[in-house]
């Protein structure tokens, strides 16, 4: 018989692996940008 002193055997060792791997950066959504232009130029009408 083993015992393991760091807590529970892991359900499934390949989610254990994938949540230990860091996820990149996402492209905003279309409507994201959209938004951003809309404010940007708000704020260049807005200044000038």
């Amino acid at each position: 018989m083993v015992f393991r002193a760091d807590g529970l055997r892991p359900r499934n060792p390949v989610a254990l692996v994938a949540r230990k791997r860091a996820a990149g950066v996402h492209e905003k959504s279309p409507g994201a940008l959209r938004q951003q232009a809309k404010r940007r130029l708000r704020r260049l009408i807005g200044s000038s």
